[in-house]
């Protein structure tokens, strides 16, 4: 173990904290790490459970942890959980794996599970000459009291009733969005495009009137259930008012957006929502540019939005098809001042 005093741990702990965003908390981590403990390497793994837009199944992977703060981080290497036996053993119990090198020279490997409120969401690996068990019990004080913070993140975070992140934490999100799409190199502007779309339960307000505020809150739950099932996991899902929600799609052109989103409206169309029955939703799609501002983005959509609305509810709507057609016209922001 390096020589560590206590000053200098505490430091190493104000560190940790300094920025209330879970990814720079992970990035923080296997820094700090990487200075307090002998180590050749220190990694950090999320499990994303992944589903391609045009497959049912969805897949566990490992996506190891970048140290940018890049909003997409879709080009990592993907790792099949289930090909992986000595995280599998992790995952399953729960408890620090050490892998012997096999090889003379080689380092150990120690792999720690990174707990949720749902058990295993992630792995520490270390991978150092010797077996220091102070090394090793440091890595898991670390882990625990990261594990506390995050909670608190994400109670600070998401909607308490559904937990979908809030919309305190959308502008933040989708504002780091729109600056990685400026950073973005010019030859791969074509292959990073993000869409966002604003979903409305249709006459939610008869659900409370007829049925109660509590039965209203058990559709929002269903709702937020059908969007957990049918995006993938790193598509952005937001609770961001009564009874409207945004998704924010990442990478997709306009044909596979529209799939997605008709695919999604017909789901929430054959849900049966208990005592309720039917429910259905209006969509409102705009894409998102280098230029934009959260507030603009969100305006487009829901232009596209109240269009629905207006056209007999239960239908999908593209900001930009509508201006082509005529159907809206285009708002023109002629100066910076009247943006704020």
């Amino acid at each position: 173990m390096v020589n560590v005093d206590t000053p200098k741990l505490l430091r190493s702990l104000a560190k940790l904290i300094e920025k209330p965003e879970i990814k720079a908390l992970q990035v923080s981590l296997v820094q700090t790490l990487e200075q307090l403990i002998d180590a050749e390497s220190v990694a950090l793994y999320d499990i994303r459970t992944l589903k391609q837009v045009d497959a049912e199944q969805a897949e566990d992977f490992l996506i190891r942890v970048g140290i940018d703060d890049s909003f997409d981080d879709d080009g990592a290497p993907l790792i099949l959980l289930r090909e992986e036996p000595q995280f599998l053993e992790c995952y399953r119990s729960q408890h620090l794996v050490i892998v012997p090198s096999g090889v003379a020279g080689a380092p150990l490997r120690f792999i720690h599970p990174i707990l949720g409120m749902k058990g295993v969401t992630g792995f520490l690996v270390i991978e150092a000459a010797d077996h220091v068990e102070r090394d090793q019990e440091m890595a898991a004080i670390f882990l625990g009291f990261i594990r506390n913070y995050i909670l608190l993140l994400n109670d600070n975070q998401r909607d308490h009733l559904t937990g979908l992140l809030n919309r305190k934490s959308f502008d933040d999100k989708v504002m780091k969005m729109i600056l990685s799409l400026g950073n973005v190199n010019k030859r791969d502007a074509d292959k990073v495009c993000y869409c966002l779309a604003v979903l409305d339960i249709d006459h939610f307000k008869r659900v409370n009137d007829n049925y109660g505020h509590l039965m209203g809150d058990e559709v929002l739950l269903h709702f937020a259930q059908c969007m957990n099932e049918t995006f993938r996991e790193y598509d952005l899902l937001f609770r961001v008012g009564g009874e409207e929600f945004v998704v924010v799609l990442r990478n997709v052109d306009a044909g596979r957006a529209q799939v997605v989103m008709e695919r999604f409206r017909k789901v929430v169309e054959t849900h049966y929502f208990p005592q309720v029955g039917q429910i259905t939703a209006s969509i409102g799609v705009t894409f998102i540019g280098p230029h934009d501002l959260p507030g603009l983005v969100i305006d487009r959509a829901d232009q596209a939005l109240y269009y629905v609305k207006e056209h007999g509810r239960n239908q999908v709507a593209f900001y930009e098809h509508l201006v082509e057609q005529g159907k809206l016209s285009q708002k023109q922001v002629e100066s910076d001042i009247e943006l704020f």
